[in-house]
């Protein structure tokens, strides 16, 4: 009764973003089924919201926490049956684009622009490229809690980042980077902390 009573009350207060949000709701419901019916093992939390659109690809598992939203193209594909994408509560996914080979962990409270995150190489960087024996590097990523990721940017196998760290415009990231910092450039950098980090390290 009391959520119905909230409905109402926005719908009076605001009834066009209103009814974008129960529009978004309505797709991000329909969305999670129907991939579901297709055989995709996709798992969305409470209040999913699509304002955008949604493409998943492959064999693996996609799993969405509480209160994400998504707008523009959004593309969790997946690589192998073992692979897994999971996006944290309250993540906002914006145009974000991701291949996952095995392991792409997206923590609390994110937001993630127009930037690619993989988590493998895809081939060999060695000569004997086109031999399909040739190894191929898989790692990996992992953002913390807070975690803001800017356009553009690139997140490569390996890269952890941070509690409240920021990725910008276009760095390219791989390795680790500690909590509280900006990252830029290429290859991206941990140079400064922002303004208002907390006196910790998580």
């Amino acid at each position: 009764m009391a959520t119905a009573a909230r409905v109402v009350s926005r719908l009076r207060e605001s009834p066009t973003s209103a009814l974008a949000a129960i529009i978004a709701l309505a797709r991000g419901w329909l969305t999670v089924r129907w991939y579901r019916l297709r055989g995709f093992r996709v798992r969305a939390g409470r209040n999913f919201r699509i304002f955008g659109q949604l493409k998943l690809s492959g064999p693996g598992e996609v799993i969405f926490g509480d209160d994400v939203r998504i707008d523009m193209l959004v593309t969790p594909f997946t690589h192998h049956p073992d692979a897994r994408i999971e996006i944290g509560n309250n993540c906002f996914l914006n145009g974000t684009r991701f291949g996952c080979f095995q392991s792409i962990q997206v923590g609390d409270n994110g937001i993630l622009a127009q930037a690619m995150l993989m988590d493998t190489n895809f081939h060999s960087t060695g000569a004997d490229r086109h031999n399909p024996e040739a190894p191929v590097k898989v790692a990996p990523i992992s953002l913390a809690e807070n975690v803001w990721v800017a356009a553009q940017a690139g997140l490569l196998p390996g890269t952890r980042v941070g509690r409240n760290s920021v990725v910008g415009f276009g760095a390219v990231c791989s390795g680790e980077f500690p909590a509280n910092v900006i990252i830029a450039g290429k290859p991206g950098h941990g140079r400064t902390s922002h303004p208002g980090a907390p006196e910790d390290t998580a």
